[in-house]
């Protein structure tokens, strides 16, 4: 008994005597690498381990479009594929996603475009990545945006009140001619033609429906994990 509480002591007062760091082992310099990842992402860790490499929430990830993209042809229930035109590395150069691998998303609600301009609006759920050699990972990932959904910006819309105005404007200084050719004032009903015409046709632009959500293929999507992604080690 006392051979046992003699060796106990001597452990403890040995470990005791051990520096701080050396218990506290920290793995940060073997197993912790960084995104490469945009300036805007909240954080850029991962963790490398021997049973699968771990990109922690709160990363971004940047996909594009596979396809071209309408939200006039598509339904609640469609599902849209996303593809990585790159490597997925970190900065160290540990391989995470390959080239070619896809994204797949859900559309789980279309809001079709309303009067005063106002867009379609396109929510999806991003269900799974598909590598090429056919592994299937689920994720949790949202739009790196603070809507959470697709929808087309201020300037398509300016330029779509735009085309109305130039539009309705060319019809309004037509009949503004005609008007003036009849009283003998050709220039000035041109000009005051224009002038309504250009009036009627900003504010048709404005109350009119608004844009479908339309993307080219290749077209960038910035998304944000909200959970982490364990990926197989390539």
């Amino acid at each position: 008994m006392f051979k046992k509480v003699l060796s106990i002591g001597l452990l403890s007062a040995f470990m005791a005597s051990m520096p701080l760091q050396t218990l506290a082992y920290s793995y940060e310099d073997t197993d912790v690498e960084h995104l490469q990842t945009t300036k805007n992402a909240k954080i850029d860790l991962v963790k490398i381990t021997p049973g699968g490499n771990v990109i922690q929430k709160e990363n971004n990830l940047v996909v594009n479009f596979a396809q071209n993209f309408n939200s006039k042809y598509y339904k609640t229930g469609d599902y849209v594929q996303f593809v990585f035109d790159n490597d997925l590395k970190t900065t160290e150069g540990t391989l995470l996603i390959p080239c070619n691998s896809s994204l797949i998303a859900k559309i789980t609600c279309i809001e079709p475009p309303k009067w005063f301009s106002r867009n379609a609006k396109v929510f999806m759920e991003f269900t799974h990545i598909l590598l090429p050699d056919g592994t299937n990972i689920p994720v949790c990932v949202e739009l790196a945006n603070k809507k959470k959904y697709l929808q087309e910006g201020a300037k398509e819309t300016a330029g779509k009140i735009a085309a109305y105005t130039i539009a309705i404007g060319g019809v309004g200084s037509g009949l503004g001619a005609a008007i003036g050719v009849a009283a003998g004032h050709t220039i000035t009903g041109l000009i005051i033609g224009g002038s309504i015409g250009g009036g009627v046709g900003l504010v048709t632009g404005v109350v009119s429906p608004g844009l479908h959500y339309k993307a080219k293929k290749g077209e960038k999507v910035m998304l944000e994990l909200q959970d982490n992604l364990k990926l197989p080690v390539k």
